[in-house]
């Protein structure tokens, strides 16, 4: 068991190190041992030599750099200690079956050597097929997308290498997120997106595909969990397609999330996500890989919906679905609340009512689900404002004929956002940086609320606005 111990510390030590210039005598100093005996012990415990498996490991980190396109192989080369791009074809020939410009041009099946685990057994080390789309862009690099449905689809359309228009602030518009509140309850239940928790109705989830022309078909969880294995035979073909599918919920929160690869015949399957998720005891995991991508194994179960995309079916412009999203303002007042989501001006109101209830704020450990609930109201309504004048600005250019009424609208958001500025002073700053405690004193939370509602009142200022003016041709 002691030399099974030694050899692990001596791989974590490569993992750590596999971009530096390591060698068979350094490692060995790491865990106070001659070169010689530990090159001889590392052979007999896993069945590979030190450097064949450095080699293998660079060059399946390598070939999934190279699979996401945004370096070139020269400084790939050089970053996985090759002196000659020529040396390192070389190489990658013999490990992958494939040049790298292969890897780079397609979505190509890449082998791929996982990193050893070493208990009484030996687990990992195995090369598999994995098959990765490239340049599938990630989740969550801008902290400001904090909507992970519009954050996909602005990767997806990327990915089919669309009009670079359709980023998050267009999907974010389309959808009606940018234009709507929600409150879930019961109370203080961490709040979400109105395109997360209202996907069931498809009603955002149609207006962003219909906004870029693709034809698309949505599946519930109960129906994922029946058909489990032929979901995951189409995840499957999609990726072999070089087409992500989005998925709400894989690991973490079910919020959207977008996979865009996968391995062991689909048993593991790998894509981006606000979270990377936890690996369990028994799984071997690529932690110098997961820092990229999720990768997790085929727990459909923890999928509320999948999205598979479909063909191009219309090719709207810009302008139109824009035009076309400032005409859906309308039906925002339409909108009804359930006894679980609240929407709209209702969502504000239920906000401020919340922090009244005396019996919810009685010490700090009843706290902390109120914090991070308040929190990701307020991200919410920052979001939105934030988003909000570039959206209104692109409307502006756009759709000139509409002038006056996206400079009232504008007018009105900036009341709200004013308003909005006057929470967060209060509370001292989005996260009460100047005190978490605050919302312990009664004091304290009743002008909050009125805060709050002050904010609500500038947003129904704006439906109110939307449903007396004519109807946008």
């Amino acid at each position: 068991m002691e030399w099974i111990e030694v050899i692990q510390g001596a791989i974590n030590y490569i993992e750590d190190h596999l971009l530096e210039d390591i060698n068979a005598d350094e490692v060995a100093k790491q865990v106070y041992t001659s070169s010689a005996y530990f090159q001889k012990i590392f052979r007999i415990i896993t069945g590979i030599t030190f450097g064949e498996y450095v080699r293998s490991r660079r060059l399946s980190l390598a070939a999934e750099e190279i699979a996401r396109g945004s370096m070139r192989i020269i400084d790939i080369a050089s970053k996985y200690g090759y002196e000659t791009p020529e040396s390192f074809t070389k190489a990658f020939v013999r490990f992958h079956d494939m040049t790298p410009s292969a890897v780079r041009k397609s979505a190509s099946r890449m082998r791929y050597f996982s990193p050893l685990r070493i208990q009484i057994n030996i687990e990992g080390g195995t090369i598999m097929s994995r098959r990765l789309i490239p340049n599938v862009e990630k989740l969550y690099d801008t902290k400001t997308e904090n909507y992970m449905f519009p954050s996909c689809m602005r990767s997806l359309m990327a990915s089919l290498n669309e009009d670079e228009g359709y980023d998050f602030s267009f999907f974010a518009g389309v959808t009606g997120d940018l234009f709507n509140m929600t409150w879930l309850e019961p109370k203080w239940r961490y709040n979400d997106s109105y395109s997360n928790v209202c996907k069931d109705s498809q009603i955002p989830i149609r207006r962003a595909f219909d906004a870029c022309g693709y034809a698309y078909s949505y599946h519930a969880h109960e129906e994922i969990i029946t058909h489990k294995k032929e979901f995951t035979k189409r995840i499957m073909d999609s990726i072999d397609r070089g087409i992500p599918v989005l998925t709400f919920g894989i690991v973490g929160p079910p919020v959207c999330s977008i996979i865009s690869g996968y391995a062991q015949d689909g048993d593991i399957l790998i894509g981006w996500s606000q979270f990377t998720g936890e690996t369990q005891d028994d799984e071997i995991f690529d932690h110098v890989f997961s820092s990229n991508y999720f990768q997790v194994k085929n727990d459909l179960h923890q999928s509320e919906a999948l999205i598979f995309i479909g063909p191009k079916k219309a090719n709207p412009s810009i302008a139109e679905s824009i035009r076309k999203s400032l005409k859906n303002l309308i039906e925002i007042k339409k909108l009804e609340s359930t006894d679980e989501i609240i929407l709209g001006g209702k969502a504000f109101q239920a906000w401020a009512d919340s922090l009244r209830c005396d019996e919810l704020f009685q010490d700090e450990a009843m706290l902390e689900g109120a914090l991070d609930t308040y929190r990701s109201c307020a991200v919410q309504v920052g979001t939105n404002l934030f988003y909000m004048d570039d959206y209104l600005k692109r409307a502006m250019t756009l759709c000139p004929d509409l002038k006056n009424f996206i400079s009232h609208l504008a007018e009105l958001f900036m009341k709200e956002k004013i308003a909005f500025d006057k929470v967060i002073e209060f509370q001292g700053g989005y996260f009460f940086e100047k005190d978490r405690h605050a919302l312990l004193d009664k004091d304290f939370r009743y002008t909050l609320a009125e805060y709050v509602k002050a904010v609500g009142a500038r947003y129904e200022d704006v439906i109110s606005f939307v449903s007396s003016y004519p109807m946008i041709s």
